[in-house]
């Protein structure tokens, strides 16, 4: 059992690796991506403002360590398929922008609770959450209990991180593509902005601390009842989790970056005051023939604030992968599984 100093230290620890979560941009490019006028966030479809999202098919899968996880499937089953994962302290309703959108008519879109988030289960012993070879399981699993066949996975802050723990234990032959989006791929202080307490064992504290993140993921804030929304589904995530999830290592992340063979998309937002334009740009130069696409004006969470330019970026990046599967153009496709 830790002493008290021991635990203090493990949670100022923490601080470097809460700096993730939402983003956008345009224009800086390798090669560029096409530039499309940001736009305001504002409703492509019926999507209720209070968070409220259409039926889903509901799959629960197990992961090697015995969690549950929820999985949820949308839109076009006999679709090109996308697999969304969110960032720190959010949910699977991150994501509602592209569930309620026009890609739901062409894609099967298939999103996930990480452990320790929304409904999936949330053990709060460290070990469930430190050690990385448990969440490239976990995203393992994901793909195999929804049956997936080469998926374009999209990971959005945190969800960096899972992807890079998921390439180093299996590599990419099962997957589509990549798409980052603020994502956290290295673990500098040079590139993450600072954090709020999340950790913190003081309520009041917490809470505040849960506010001025979700404010710091925005250039422009949310309307109130999807900001009250957000903040129900943070409060959902046991301290322990904050406290454990900033000590996942990042070894061999470079190394994995390099190796990625599938078609990639780096996309940040220019404001993004959590994880800096800086780490996109580092992404981007060590991924082989990544496209970086960065969003003016925009914060951590770009397929929120400019929603119909991520959208429409997205869905053409996921049109141009599946007409090259379906081409029989070699993609490549690294199969490790240690």
């Amino acid at each position: 059992m830790r002493n008290a100093t021991e635990t203090r230290g493990r949670r100022a620890g923490a601080l470097a690796f809460w700096m993730f979560s939402m983003a956008a941009g345009c224009g800086e490019a390798l090669p560029a991506a096409p530039c499309v006028p940001v736009v305001a966030a504002k409703a492509e479809s019926a999507v209720a403002e209070d968070g409220r999202l259409p039926p889903a098919k509901q799959i629960h899968v197990k992961t090697p360590d015995g969690l549950s996880i929820a999985v949820q499937e949308w839109g076009n089953p006999r679709g090109p398929e996308v697999l969304f994962i969110h960032g720190l302290s959010q949910s699977h309703l991150s994501w509602a922008p592209q569930i309620g959108s026009s890609l739901a008519k062409d894609f099967r879109i298939v999103t996930y609770d990480l452990r320790g988030h929304g409904v999936s289960d949330k053990p709060i012993e460290a070990k469930y959450y430190e050690e990385a070879r448990r969440w490239g399981d976990e995203l393992w699993a994901v793909i195999e209990g929804a049956g997936l066949r080469h998926p374009v996975v999209v990971g959005w802050s945190l969800g960096g991180v899972v992807i890079l723990d998921y390439l180093r234990a299996y590599g990419d032959g099962a997957l589509g593509g990549v798409v980052f989006v603020d994502a956290v791929t290295r673990l500098d202080r040079a590139l993450l902005g600072e954090m709020p307490p999340l950790w913190s064992e003081d309520l009041s504290t917490r809470i505040g601390a849960m506010r001025q993140f979700l404010r710091d993921c925005f250039v422009v804030p949310p309307p109130a009842a999807v900001f009250e929304t957000m903040l129900v589904y943070n409060a959902m995530v046991p301290v322990e989790v904050q406290g454990a999830v900033g000590h996942i290592p990042l070894d061999g992340a470079d190394e994995s970056l390099r190796a990625l063979s599938v078609p990639a998309l780096v996309i940040h937002g220019a404001e993004d005051r959590l994880a800096k334009v800086a780490m996109a740009r580092r992404t981007a130069s060590l991924v082989r023939g990544a496209r970086l696409s960065v969003y003016e004006g925009v914060g951590h969470a770009p397929f929120y604030e400019a929603r119909e330019r991520f959208n429409a970026e997205l869905g053409g990046f996921l049109r141009e992968v599946a007409g090259k599967r379906e081409g029989g153009s070699a993609l490549g496709g690294r199969d490790v599984r240690q």
